[in-house]
């Protein structure tokens, strides 16, 4: 406030007399804008003093201001442009992230679906191995079954033909002849 009342002090001070002379002045003809010399020359000068004093004290101000206030907007647009840069760059940074995952996710499946076919076909080969130990158990017991009812039909029939009863080694030793001879001829007699 004091800067403004200086400003006007001084415009009143570098006035000339003439302004201040009131309405007989003018009468008289010596106004201010009378046409005389001094006083346009007055005029100037107070012109030239009023801007000096609005440029010092008004328009330096008022420029600084607005030269603050366009670098305050001109960094919050380079702030905005640069998070939008950072947003894209997370955004793209994300999708790859998405696309890892995704990838990720297909190869551990493909790995667990080729687990589950190991696993089935592990499993497959066991019962298959199970199985033929089983045929081979029963295929060995059903053997020895086979060739005990012969032993016993032969002793029968020995029996009936010699007509006589046969000890146990008699039954015995011909058991094991007929069934050596059963065994070299592949099962036939």
């Amino acid at each position: 406030m004091t800067k403004i009342t200086l400003f006007c002090a001084i415009v009143l001070a570098a006035a000339p007399s003439s302004v201040w002379a009131g309405p007989t002045a003018e009468v008289d003809g010596s106004g201010l804008f009378s046409g005389t010399f001094g006083d346009a020359l007055w005029t100037v000068i107070s012109f030239v003093v009023l801007l000096a004093v609005l440029g010092k004290l008004a328009w330096r101000p008022l420029l600084n201001a607005l030269n603050a206030r366009q670098s305050h907007i001109e960094q919050q647009l380079k702030s905005a442009e640069d998070a939008r840069h950072r947003a894209e760059q997370m955004l793209e940074d994300y999708k790859h992230q998405g696309l890892a995952v995704i990838q990720q996710a297909a190869q551990e499946a493909q790995r667990h679906q080729q687990e589950m076919a190991e696993k089935t076909r592990r499993e497959v080969l066991a019962i298959r191995q199970r199985a033929q130990e089983e045929i081979e158990g029963t295929t060995a017991a059903a053997t020895q079954e086979l060739w005990k009812q012969a032993g016993d039909i032969i002793l029968q029939v020995g029996g009936e033909v010699l007509g006589r009863t046969l000890t146990d080694e008699d039954d015995r030793r011909l058991l094991e002849q007929a069934v050596e001879r059963i065994r070299h001829n592949g099962g036939s007699p």
